[in-house]
């Protein structure tokens, strides 16, 4: 919601009350007239009163201004016509004159907000159109780039412009030099500064189109800010003198309409005539300074003397003649204000866009038969690439994605399929039995071990190799080596051999189960890391790809927070770069650009901030505009920029 609605509302509020008050009296009135022949013709044009009153409400809080047609066909209900002599006035009932002159102060009302609503949107195109400016002005390299960008159209000028010389015949002086001529003559002359060393000649020549350009664009910014200062001395003025009760509601009190001296009809006459003498005022050179004062001398004047040409009464048809001024207003002066406001952005807003992107499109055009032939002579290469990639893509997303998310999932339900396996489950005890009948064997074979010395017991012998204990191998082997040539021959140690590369070989396999088992336990472990690439590389590659394509959400949103703080800056700028006046209230200049900063401030809030926290903020504004003193001003723009720091950060 604008600043501009909650002062409408609030306004529209308080006429309520009055109509109200109104109808209280009416009835009263209506009951001493009962056996009156008037009653009927009084209880219609009542009800056509109403009517018009309840169509100049506001429709709705978001947006409560309505259309300026609007505004003119019900009021045109409120003249009188040819075939009614009183119209929807009468003169001996004064209830009906009441609600006659509510209908003109809603009608005004509305007009108000009209006018306000029009110069506040002009304001910040104005406000757009001078940071563009001074974004331009800021940067060397950017008023380069506009002096290039505006190249042509200074050279079509130029050269359109023909330069008669004092020497030349009258035939000559009529036609221009011809291109060629010219940047020969161009040419000429920067050699000669060259060579004599000149270099005021040289920037004058060289660097003229940039100083032309740069002239060129203070020139436009001031012109816009003079048309910016307008209107917000309009906007300060309309909204500080304008029906003053919104100020104060407790001081003046609308609802005491019904008085001597006819205060709510001096401030509705008074209001509309500051309406029409702002709209009246065009732009001046020599600025604004006392454009606020000079606006409402004017209004005071007017003002004064109609009160003094109507002896201090007020005839039957001034709510005719208000509502006709309101007529003027709506269909002359605020359209020719807004033709006059946008006439001046046009001819000095920003260039084009085809002004500004000619040069990358002068050159897209002209590399674009380079470009399409390199495509087409290369055509079957970039499908292969793109084949290529995609099916790069597929396989990346089906080999390290999709199949260790299956292989997980059949961990996680004990699927057989899934397990991990170092070795098959029968491998180790096939080995661990040859074993055990390879030194069973090599011991009986050899019986060296007599009966009473060495009991032989397969069973003992058995279960000892399978603890790892080979002792009786060992020692036939430590034997056989020392004469190894005989127990070569005999084999004794080629055996012994054999069976110790066979332990080896069982030892190995059961390292390997212990892994195996380890792998096992923890199998979702494993599972886990080996998805984790290819995870991780699917969210980079998606997140790049939303950032390049996508919303920007959070490249936004910072962008939203810097607008945000630097709507608050430029608020609290203008609460401390003028003078204020002794009072210690801003000038109408200032504080028509206080209201244009708070709006701005309302429509950055809004894109950030939302519930509790975006209602405060708008109280926090509409205290920020109610507020008339500096001081208390700057506590509040204060007190926003600590309270809200959590989104300007």
């Amino acid at each position: 919601m604008s600043v501009i609605n909650d002062d409408i509302c609030r306004l529209d509020t308080q006429l309520d009350q009055i109509k109200q008050e109104i109808n209280d009296l009416q009835f009263a009135s209506l009951e001493t007239q009962k056996h009156t022949h008037d009653l009927d013709a009084n209880t219609e044009r009542t009800s056509d009163l109403a009517d018009v009153i309840t169509s100049l409400s506001v429709p709705s809080k978001s947006r409560p201004v309505l259309p300026p047609e609007h505004i003119v066909e019900l009021t045109l209900k409120l003249f009188r016509s040819p075939c009614e002599p009183h119209g929807l006035l009468s003169s001996t009932d004064h209830g009906l004159e009441e609600l006659t002159w509510l209908a003109v102060t809603k009608a005004t009302v509305q007009t108000l907000g009209v006018i306000l609503r029009s110069l506040l949107d002009r304001s910040l195109l104005l406000s757009d159109e001078i940071s563009y400016w001074d974004t331009i002005l800021g940067s060397y390299w950017h008023i380069g780039v506009y002096t290039l960008q505006t190249l042509p159209f200074r050279i079509w000028r130029r050269l359109a412009k023909p330069r008669p010389s004092k020497n030349d015949s009258g035939v000559k002086a009529r036609f221009p030099m011809s291109v060629s001529v010219q940047w020969t003559h161009f040419y000429e002359s920067i050699q000669r500064c060259f060579c004599a060393g000149n270099l005021h000649a040289l920037q004058a020549n060289v660097l003229s189109p940039f100083v032309a350009a740069k002239s060129e664009i203070r020139r436009k910014r001031e012109r816009l800010k003079v048309m910016k200062d307008l209107n917000a001395h309009g906007i300060g003025l309309l909204m500080r003198e304008c029906f003053p009760a919104q100020e104060n509601d407790d001081k003046c009190k609308w609802t005491r309409f019904i008085s001597a001296d006819d205060h709510w009809r001096k401030t509705v006459c008074r209001s509309v005539i500051l309406m029409e003498t702002f709209l009246q005022k065009l732009p001046s050179d020599r600025g604004f300074v006392d454009l606020g004062e000079d606006i409402l001398s004017a209004a005071n004047k007017e003002f004064a003397c109609l009160q003094t040409d109507s002896d201090g009464n007020h005839s039957i048809r001034a709510p005719e003649l208000v509502a006709k001024q309101l007529h003027d207003i709506l269909l002359r002066l605020l359209p020719a204000h807004n033709t006059l406001v946008l006439a001046t952005v046009d001819k000095h807003r920003r260039p084009s866009r085809l002004v500004r992107y000619w040069l990358p499109l002068s050159m897209m055009l002209l590399t674009a038969s380079t470009s399409f032939k390199v495509l087409k002579n290369r055509r079957h290469q970039l499908i292969r690439w793109v084949a290529s990639a995609a099916e790069t893509t597929v396989e990346f997303w089906s080999n390290w994605v999709f199949d260790p998310i299956q292989r997980l999932i059949g961990t996680i339900r004990h699927d057989e399929k899934s397990e991990i396996a170092l070795m098959s489950k029968n491998s180790l005890e096939a080995d661990r039995a040859s074993l055990e009948r390879m030194v069973v064997d090599f011991i009986l074979d050899r019986g060296e071990p007599k009966p009473e010395d060495y009991a032989l017991d397969i069973n003992s012998i058995t279960n000892k190799v399978r603890e790892g204990d080979l002792t009786p191998v060992l020692r036939a082997y430590e034997k056989d080596l020392r004469t190894p040539f005989v127990g070569t021959v005999r084999g004794d140690l080629v055996r012994a051999l054999l069976i110790q590369i066979q332990k080896t070989k069982v030892d190995v396999e059961i390292a390997i189960g212990g892994i195996d088992a380890l792998l096992k336990s923890q199998e979702l472990v494993f599972g886990f890391v080996g998805l984790t690439p290819g995870i991780l590389v699917s969210y980079a590659s998606l997140r790049w790809f939303l950032d390049l394509f996508g919303n920007r959400k959070g490249l936004r949103m910072g962008r939203r927070q810097d607008e945000l703080r630097h709507a608050l800056r430029a608020a609290h700028r203008t609460l401390i770069s003028p003078n204020p006046a002794p009072t210690g209230v801003l000038a109408y200049r200032d504080h028509g650009l206080l209201i244009c900063d708070a709006e701005i401030l309302l429509k950055k809030a809004e894109t950030l901030l939302s519930g509790t926290e975006l209602r405060a903020f708008r109280e926090d504004v509409a205290d920020l505009i109610n507020q008339r003193m500096v001081v208390r001003q700057l506590e509040i723009v204060g007190r926003m920029g600590w309270v809200y720091s959590k989104w300007m950060k």
